[in-house]
């Protein structure tokens, strides 16, 4: 039963997972003017991108394993997904600078990101012990 549990956890946050990053890929070809159309096996690899993250997840919400584990899991198993199924897919011609840049900017958004998520939940947890 726990199993079944985990699978349509996974499942269900990587559903989750595809719809954002599919509605944000959308929402920036809109700004551009459809300048960047986006292909149909490009929304198709979105759906394994959004799997890949939700595996890291997973990893996350598991409080056996260490914060530095679980946190560092989770960047990676993200950096993974958007790495193998979102750029190599696109057939950029992009310079090796410029794909170290792109990883550099990658992480730091991550980070920052992570991090506020983190600190909101911790204060929400903490106002709702409180009172």
């Amino acid at each position: 039963m726990k199993t079944y549990q985990t699978l349509k956890r996974w499942l269900a946050d990587g559903c989750i997972y595809y719809t954002a990053i599919t509605v944000f890929f959308l929402f920036i070809n809109f700004v551009s003017g459809g300048a960047g159309a986006i292909r149909a096996s490009s929304f198709l690899l979105m759906l394994p991108c959004g799997l890949m993250i939700s595996v890291g997840t997973q990893i996350l919400r598991n409080k056996k394993l260490s914060n530095g584990i679980r946190y560092w899991s989770h960047y990676l198993f993200t950096f993974l997904g958007a790495f193998l199924f979102l750029w190599l897919p696109a057939d950029s011609a992009a310079t090796p600078m410029a794909g170290f840049l792109l990883f550099l900017l990658f992480s730091i958004l991550y980070w920052i990101v992570f991090l506020l998520g983190v600190l909101i939940s911790k204060r929400i947890q903490r106002a709702m012990t409180k009172g």
